[in-house]
């Protein structure tokens, strides 16, 4: 809404208030109404599309008519997750505002574009003949609530998706796990850890950007997000590797489904380091952000085995995280792998995490922390929580 729009609202509805985004209506029933914008409907377009051109172009909607392409399965399941969920909805008309802000103008994909970082360095890693294979797919993050990466076949074509709850889900355990070194407190790590199973239980609401539930110290905040990017980078490479490893043709798979799924992610795992270019340091940096990822991997299954996950999603299709953090060090050798006993440590650690988290809900004044919806904050470094809709 303009300001003026906003002011006339204000002047006109009773118990009206001002939101960060729009207006507020208290009910006086405890409920309330949130408008956040005037529609203003493209008769070329259908009621449910016209709602679409919140977080979409007009050609990106009408595209969702006849889908052809791979890019177009990606276009809708990224269209698709951001309309069922007002959280998303709400964090992508920010996103846009702040994109057309910079002169830019705005498309779904070409905002994902700019955001494939990760990806593209990975990609860049590669011998020209794989990334010819690479490229010839859309891959990208999409705002699924499911913190998951998949490389997927479908009836147009192969597509890699990476949710951007996992970038989430790594930041926070990133905190918790490597905060202590850079003087974050040990409440801190743990709630920290606390956000990120929380992630993955689909409880912490899609609203990072609106509301990051803590400031960081530059220096700090800096480390963190270089360790998440190399764990994305292992994530889009693991992904790639199935599709360059030709993992996605099911008429490969022969015998016993389990063995042949479990051998395809070791496969998935070496391949994904061993491929990054003829560099050692680069084959080096996805290697450490191999051994996080499986170890968070861990710190899930531990989670998962004390009651505060449910089942582990990958418990099936997925060897077991230390099975393959093991094979991994025993194919990447002494020169790419962690020194010896190391992992063994890493491993200890992030099960005591895991135990640290599950003390912090026992013993919580909230029977729900783990279950509510909405956001929690790490208290060393946020001055309180903030009013939803009011301040975000």
């Amino acid at each position: 809404m303009t300001k003026e729009e906003v002011r006339r609202f204000l002047d006109l509805v009773p118990g009206s208030r001002r939101a960060a985004q729009g207006v507020i209506v208290d009910n006086g029933d405890g409920t309330h109404y949130h408008y956040t914008g005037v529609i203003r409907m493209d008769p070329d377009l259908t009621e449910k599309e016209n709602l679409d051109l919140a977080y979409g172009a007009k050609h990106e909607v009408i595209r969702m008519r006849d889908l052809r392409t791979p890019h177009d399965y990606l276009l809708r399941v990224r269209l698709e997750a951001i309309a069922a969920s007002t959280r998303a909805i709400r964090t992508f008309r920010d996103r846009r505002a702040r994109f057309e802000a910079r002169g830019r103008r705005w498309t779904l994909t070409d905002y994902y574009n700019s955001q494939n970082s990760e990806a593209k360095r990975y990609i860049a890693r590669l011998g020209r003949a794989q990334q010819r294979i690479v490229k010839a797919i859309p891959y990208g993050l999409a705002p699924i609530n499911e913190a998951n990466a998949v490389a997927r076949k479908t009836l147009l074509g192969d597509v890699v998706m990476v949710a951007e709850n996992l970038r989430s889900f790594y930041y926070f355990m990133n905190i918790a796990m490597y905060g202590p070194y850079s003087g974050v407190g040990p409440g801190d790590c743990v709630d920290a850890a606390l956000i990120a199973l929380r992630i993955m239980r689909g409880s912490e609401s899609f609203d990072f950007d609106l509301d990051p539930r803590a400031v960081l110290p530059p220096r700090v905040e800096r480390e963190i997000q270089l360790r998440t990017a190399t764990q994305m980078e292992f994530t889009f490479g693991h992904e790639f590797a199935h599709l360059l490893e030709g993992h996605l043709d099911a008429g490969d798979a022969s015998g016993d489904i389990k063995t042949y799924s479990h051998e395809c992610e070791y496969a998935a795992d070496s391949r994904a380091v061993l491929a990054a270019g003829p560099d050692h340091a680069a084959r080096e940096a996805v290697a450490r952000g191999a051994f996080d990822v499986l170890l968070f991997l861990q710190f899930l299954e531990t989670s998962a085995a004390a009651g505060m996950l449910g089942r582990f999603s990958a418990s099936d299709t997925h060897p077991r995280p230390v099975e393959r953090i093991e094979r991994l060090a025993a194919t990447l050798g002494n020169r790419l792998s962690r020194p010896p006993g190391e992992i063994e440590a890493s491993i200890e650690a992030i099960e005591q995490m895991a135990g640290q988290v599950g003390k912090r809900v026992e013993y919580s004044d909230r029977p729900d922390l783990l279950n509510f919806y909405g956001s929690m904050y790490l208290v060393g470094y946020t001055d309180r929580m903030k009013v939803d809709r009011v301040e975000f």
